[in-house]
């Protein structure tokens, strides 16, 4: 068995610092806010170089409450990718703002080319997300944020660990725009054990009001609510948990990049079959998925029947765009695979997969 995420395997290597951290916080009854999740919010500071981190309930509440505490104007614009998971669509709207759709390029993330035709004079801010690990070219996208005057807002759910060169600086995925959103879902690279999420930035008014919106638009006083807002908080037991693995993301991001790379490397005697991400540089992927597209004339499910039938566990991410006018996030979502990634990963685990691949196709030839 080929495992698309092992979990278990992750959690045994480091079973005794997480079963101590955990018993340790039960002891003291740390159990919403307190020393816990003001330690993991310190040390996520100091990993991203930036100022203020709030932890909170998930991914997705982290991107509805970005928004909101940027106070865009209601109704007002925010260009995002038509290939992305719903939930960034769903944290926009319930911003009260309205999505518009940008297509994705041949990496898979927002084509940046695009943006200034979708810009309106009701555009308020622009949505990249950095998807499957690997960061938008943000460089870009922050040039033209300036220059319409529009905020940025990166969505990092896939991409914790990943950088790239901005202006001359390496900066890490959630560090160059305004705010930075976090999902820390089990199975994301850097993932609790159950929900979680982070909203980080270096703009002091952003990160109060963020952090009053997330606690039922308290005040100072525990009892003095000054709008509304709502409950969305990282619990003590999944910040001790995030900081016992944030000890470990470098390393496993590096078997990540390690695994992508000796895919490719198998996979290129079959470009006419499929087609395999980019690398076009080190750290600006930290490969939370590693997708392959199939060429047209091959079936996904059949493909995908026989990997499984293989013992080789696969998906899709994402079945459908968000935007059918959105030409290439509309035809490539029936020709994407996602294939096991991940530090559980072997050599051999690798090279069993593609061999399997490889069977397949010489299959379909022989047909």
């Amino acid at each position: 068995m080929v495992k698309f995420l092992d979990l278990v395997s992750q959690y045994r290597g480091i079973k005794d610092e997480i079963c101590s951290t955990i018993l340790e916080i039960m002891d003291k009854g740390a159990f919403v806010g307190g020393e816990y999740v003001e330690r993991f919010e310190g040390e996520l500071a100091k990993f991203l170089g930036i100022s203020s981190v709030l932890g909170v309930g998930n991914g997705t509440d982290a991107i509805e409450l970005a928004l909101r505490a940027l106070d865009l104007p209601k109704g007002s614009e925010v260009i995002i990718p038509a290939n992305t998971f719903f939930g960034t669509l769903e944290g926009v709207v319930n911003a009260g703002l309205h999505p518009v759709f940008v297509d994705c390029g041949e990496d898979y993330c927002m084509d940046v080319g695009q943006i200034p035709s979708r810009i309106t004079a009701k555009t308020s801010a622009i949505l990249p997300v950095h998807l499957y690990g690997r960061m938008c070219d943000m460089e870009s996208i922050m040039k033209i944020a300036s220059d319409f005057g529009l905020r940025v807002i990166e969505d990092c759910a896939q991409s914790f660990g990943a950088r790239i060169s901005v202006f001359g600086e390496k900066r890490y995925a959630g560090s160059i725009g305004d705010v930075g959103c976090f999902s820390f879902y089990p199975g994301k690279n850097l993932g609790a054990y159950g929900d979680g999420g982070a909203i980080v930035t270096s703009r002091q008014e952003v990160y109060l009001l963020a952090q009053s919106l997330a606690n039922h638009g308290r005040g100072i006083d525990k009892y003095e609510h000054l709008r509304i807002g709502r409950n969305s908080r990282l619990d003590g037991i999944q910040a001790g948990i995030l900081s016992v693995k944030l000890r470990y993301i470098q390393e496993w991001n590096e078997r990540r990049r390690q695994c992508a790379k000796l895919y490719n490397q198998l996979l290129e005697e079959l470009k006419d079959s499929v087609i395999t991400p980019k690398i076009d540089d080190w750290e600006r992927s930290v490969w939370h998925l590693y997708v392959v597209r199939l060429r047209s004339g091959l079936s996904r499910d059949e493909f995908m029947k026989y990997l499984r039938g293989q013992s080789i566990e696969c998906g899709i991410h994402y079945p459908m765009c968000l935007d059918q006018e959105s030409s290439n996030a509309r035809e490539w979502s029936g020709q994407i695979l996602s294939l096991p990634m991940g530090e559980h990963l072997r050599d051999e685990d690798i090279e069993w997969v593609v061999k399997n691949i490889k069977d397949f196709l010489n299959k379909k030839r022989l047909s």
